[in-house]
């Protein structure tokens, strides 16, 4: 009942042209968004479009007749909308380089069974726009996607939707097998890749690409008793033998297999090496936590991430005294904004706190509803305060206020501003170092 109704509603958003409308920051309509999203949902409703006759037909009488596509009454509404949808989409094949569109697009046309000729030309423009990148190739997009991704992110993001798109229309394996080659180089130091929307969208694509297995009488994936056998895999770190991983030899989905190599490293460069005799194809991913000294003056900003992206951010933090005693009140005041056009989305801003600093809520609920709701939300950690932004163009300021608890001459954690759908774009402001001093006890107390 639940999916039912969510399709019904979908279908009643549809406009008369045949689209679903987006719209920029502005709320002005976007032509580029509008097909971005309706290729989005035409691919969902496509990708469902039997459950709805199939529910429907369960729930009837058995003396029912099975109803034809025809005359099926639940079916007919989505099947009328996909229909519109495609056709709204066809006609923008080829005056729109968009590759999350024309591969949303292939996916809604191979599943609603459309004109070949339709796929074939869509799947011709996806091999046409690929982007090389060593022994990897990508795709990569001129507008957010539906979920606001952008930058790497927004790259991971498409790129999973044209492998999928590749790999079931056959269009080509070795542009497929490149894709996601780009995709596995990309998994992030925490196992996903960078946003929600990207890591449901490699998950999906690496799902797809997986070989088919058969299943054991008991549901479970029926292995070959030569392939259940493990390889052994040896590391080596500057030539020294690091320790040894018994790799999966079949196509089971694993967890990672890990192995620490800190006590092997030296200070410059390290050489690992991944030794085996096996033939089976794996992935392997070093991941490294480090510090950086901070080279600049404590009110100079620190850019951590070389990449384009942490320049489209800027952050602001100033607090008015750093020299306080225990209960005194601090004011910080915050500046955020997006520069230039990339990005839409939600903006997180860390801003650091000396040690036992005592947070006013209140004035953070204050700040929320004086920014008319450019600060949507907030949490309150033990060293920084969390704050959810959608800057407006300006930027966006606030104030917030705490009470240092402790006598402490301390710094604060860095404070950071990054884009939700990009953490990419991230830039990242030195600590600031507090002198608290404690109050002056009372006669009586000392007593």
């Amino acid at each position: 009942d639940a999916l039912k109704a969510a399709r019904t509603w979908l279908v009643a958003q549809q406009q008369k042209d045949g689209s679903w409308p987006a719209y920029e920051w502005d709320k002005k309509l976007s032509d580029r968004r509008t097909l971005l999203l309706t290729a989005y949902v035409a691919r969902v409703l496509a990708r469902h479009k039997d459950d709805a006759a199939n529910s429907e037909q369960a729930k009837a009488p058995p003396q029912t007749p099975t109803p034809t596509p025809g005359n099926d009454p639940a079916r007919a509404p989505q099947a009328s909308a996909l229909q519109r949808a495609l056709d709204f989409l066809a006609p923008h094949l080829d005056d729109i380089d968009e590759p999350y569109f024309i591969a949303a697009y292939t996916l809604a046309a191979v599943d609603a069974k459309a004109a070949p000729a339709a796929i074939a030309k869509a799947t011709t423009r996806l091999r046409t726009l690929a982007r090389r990148e060593a022994d990897g190739s990508y795709w990569a997009l001129e507008t957010n996607t539906p979920f606001y991704g952008w930058g790497l992110a927004g790259r991971i993001e498409t790129t999973a939707l044209v492998v999928q798109a590749l790999d079931k229309t056959n269009a080509d394996a070795d542009l497929t097998a490149r894709g996601t080659i780009f995709l596995l180089r990309n998994k992030d130091r925490y196992g996903v890749w960078l946003s929600t929307q990207a890591t449901v969208n490699v998950l999906d694509a690496l799902v797809a690409l997986s070989p088919t297995r058969d299943a054991g009488t008991d549901g479970a994936t029926a292995v070959p008793a030569s392939r259940a056998a493990t390889e052994p895999a040896e590391v080596f770190v500057n030539n020294q033998r690091a320790g040894t991983l018994l790799l999966p030899a079949d196509e089971r989905l694993d967890a990672p297999l890990t192995l620490d190599l800190t006590r092997f490293l030296a200070p410059g460069q390290n050489r690992i090496e991944i030794k085996r005799a096996g033939t089976s194809k794996a992935f392997a991913q070093v991941v490294t936590t480090y510090y950086v000294p901070w080279a600049k003056p404590a009110d100079a900003a620190m850019h951590h991430v070389a990449s384009p992206a942490a320049s489209t951010l800027r952050l602001a933090i100033n607090f008015d005294k750093v020299k306080a005693m225990t209960g005194e009140e601090v004011t910080c005041h915050v500046e955020a904004e997006r520069i230039g056009f990339k990005g839409y989305g939600m903006l997180l801003a860390e801003i650091g706190l000396p040690p036992g600093a005592n947070v006013d809520r209140a004035s953070l609920e204050r700040a929320m509803k004086e920014s008319g709701w450019d600060l949507s939300s907030y949490d309150v950690l033990p060293d920084r305060v969390v704050v959810y932004l959608r800057p407006h163009a300006g930027g966006t300021q606030f104030s917030f206020s705490f009470r240092p608890r402790y006598g402490l001459s301390a710094q604060t954690a860095p404070s950071v501003l990054y884009d939700y759908y990009n953490p990419e774009a991230r830039t990242v402001l030195a600590p600031t170092k507090f002198n608290i001093s404690e109050q002056a006890r009372s006669a009586q107390a000392r007593k």
